[in-house]
Order: C-alpha cells, then sequence, then structure tokens
C-alpha cells in the first residue's frame, strides 16, 4: 500500500532546501483596533528589500453582537457588514504600499479563537513570513504576549515574527540563538533553518548577523562534581560546532557560559539587538498546551523583536485526523 501524501503545508516548509529562507509572501496579522500598526511598517521593509508580496489579514473575532443583530441570519448579516468595514480599513493602509509599488492584498474573515483562525489561515495560504505585533500588557507589565501569542508560536508552521512598537534602526543587528550540540532534543536542521532565516532577516534589512549559544555545564547527578577538564572538552565541542554554523552564514559569535535562558537574556541586554532568532522544535499535537522551550521562558524578559523559526517538516497541532 502506498504511503498517504503529506499535507501540503509539510511540503511548503520542508522541501525547500537551500531556498527555505526567501521571503516570497509576507502575512501581516493586523489588529483593527490599535492605532499605531508597527507589524505593517517593519514588514514593508522586508517586502521592498525581498520583492515580496504582502498580505494585510483582519481575522474578526467579534462576539458581543447588538441584540437587533441577534439571530440567524441576522448575525451573519452583520459579520458581513464588520467584515465590508474591515476590509476598507485595510484598503486605506495598503493604498501607501501600493503607490510605492508593491504588491498587496486584503483578507478579512470571522474566526474565534483568534489563534486558531490565524493558524487555519496560514496553513493554507502558506506564507514565507508572517508578522505580528505583540506588546507588554498593561495591567501586568511583566507579561509579553497574548494567549495568541503563545499558541501561535507552537502552531503555526510558518516563521513567526513578533514585533514590538520600537523601530529598526537603518541597520539593525540581528542576533540567532543556536544550540546544535543536543541532536536528541532539537534536529541539527532546525539550527541551519534559524541560521538561514537570521541571514535571510540581516541581508533583507542591511543588518549585521551574530550567533548566541550559552555553554552550559555538562549534565550531571545533582551534587555530583563535574571536573573543569570535563566541562572544557565539552565546551570546545561546543564551541566548534556553533564555529561551523557561523562560518556557514559569514557571521560572528557570542559565547556566554551559564543556564539557557538567563545566557540569551544576558546577551540580548549586552549586544542590544533588534530582533532575536530562536528555534521552537514541534510540540505534542495538544492545540491548546502551554508554551515550553527556552522562547517561552525568555520572552517575558527582552525588548527586541522575536523570530520564531519551526523545524523543516513541522506539523501543526492545528491539523486533525480521522482516528
Amino acid at each position: 500500500m502506498d504511503a498517504p501524501a503529506p499535507h501540503p503545508q509539510a511540503l511548503r516548509y520542508a522541501e525547500r532546501d537551500h531556498a527555505h529562507s526567501v521571503i516570497q509572501k509576507i502575512l501581516v496579522v493586523v489588529d483593527p483596533t490599535a492605532r499605531e500598526q508597527p507589524g505593517i511598517e517593519k514588514a514593508t521593509r522586508i517586502a521592498a528589500s525581498c520583492r515580496s508580496s504582502l498580505e494585510l489579514y483582519i481575522c474578526d473575532v467579534e462576539q458581543d453582537i447588538p441584540e437587533s443583530w441577534a439571530g440567524e441570519p441576522r448575525s451573519a448579516e452583520y459579520r458581513e457588514l464588520m467584515r465590508q468595514r474591515h476590509l476598507a480599513e485595510l484598503q486605506l493602509l495598503a493604498e501607501p504600499l501600493l503607490a510605492r509599488g508593491l504588491d498587496v492584498s486584503t483578507v478579512c474573515e470571522w474566526h474565534a479563537p483568534l489563534e486558531e483562525g490565524i493558524g487555519h489561515h496560514v496553513i493554507r495560504t502558506r506564507p514565507d513570513l508572517v508578522v505580528k505585533e505583540t506588546h507588554w500588557h498593561a495591567a501586568m507589565p511583566r507579561v509579553t504576549l497574548t494567549r495568541t501569542d503563545w499558541n501561535l508560536i507552537r502552531q503555526i508552521p510558518a516563521p513567526l515574527l513578533l514585533v514590538r512598537r520600537t523601530p529598526w534602526p537603518e541597520h539593525p543587528r540581528i542576533a540567532a540563538g543556536v544550540d546544535p550540540c543536543h541532536p536528541a532534543d532539537r534536529p541539527a536542521v532546525l539550527d541551519e533553518a534559524i541560521v538561514d532565516q537570521g541571514r535571510s532577516i540581516a541581508d533583507a534589512l542591511a543588518g549585521d548577523l551574530d550567533l548566541f549559544h550559552v555553554l552550559q555545564t555538562p549534565p550531571h547527578l545533582p551534587g555530583d562534581h563535574v571536573s573543569a577538564q570535563h566541562t572544557a572538552a565539552v565546551h570546545s565541542h561546543a564551541r566548534s560546532a556553533v564555529q561551523q554554523l557561523a562560518h556557514r552564514a559569514a557571521c560572528g559569535v557570542r559565547f556566554r557560559e551559564g543556564g539557557t535562558a538567563a545566557g540569551i537574556v544576558q546577551l540580548v541586554q549586552e549586544c542590544g539587538p533588534s530582533v532575536l532568532v530562536m528555534g521552537a522544535v514541534a510540540r505534542p499535537r495538544w492545540v491548546h498546551s502551554a508554551a515550553s522551550g527556552t522562547a517561552a521562558q525568555i520572552l517575558e524578559r527582552i525588548n527586541c523583536d522575536l523570530l520564531i523559526v519551526k523545524p523543516p517538516g513541522f506539523i501543526s497541532p492545528l491539523l486533525v485526523t480521522d482516528d
């Protein structure tokens, strides 16, 4: 019996080889309630350099339908009215971009919850990059992301750029956090994808790329002594592996010793990159499971934009089977 054909979204992100970091299509998730749209501004800068097409996308999750519009089919009519209003808003945002000669399209649809709607749209349209604003919550100033952002990090196969309102400088610094020393935890192709995506963004923004790596203490049982000689050997192996990645990307490397999350945060604070590129490995196929991994641990502790890259062939937990 022939093996079942893989879903197109798996092929899209698995069979790109050296071209996998080419940015041809950018999806910008637009918040219709926001006065500023840093996602559009930053996506436009990448698109202008890469000659990418732009799709401005609103996912309407309005739940409070006025009483006069309640009930079917009038609720459907209300949603269509709101969709047309959002499309008009998107067209106003698109006009200056079209005037610059960019290829821009607009889409608005209704779907709740928000992260599921965005995820479904990403899987169906298969963009090369998704750009969305993220921000600090006024009521909880140390909480960076909404539940939507957490779920998008673990659900969508496309690279996800979460941006803040701080503008990029003319020549921004891009940092890529790599860890090629634990192949059982993360595939080697993930680090290659991180470096390639970092190089692609750095080139598009006329910026510089550095690799970040935290040198950890060798694994050991609590209370056991780890000799300096063993630690030095492990660190030497790690430095060599990271240097190979840096040679491939023609970039510099920054090392730090200690815990991974704390070390990455220190490197970000010291080097001040505009964008930090991190990887997220496949997670259990449970749509609303909590975010985990190094990227999740540092989200509340960094101020720069964050670009999350999945390993080639990543299958979204939003996809279902019949069993």
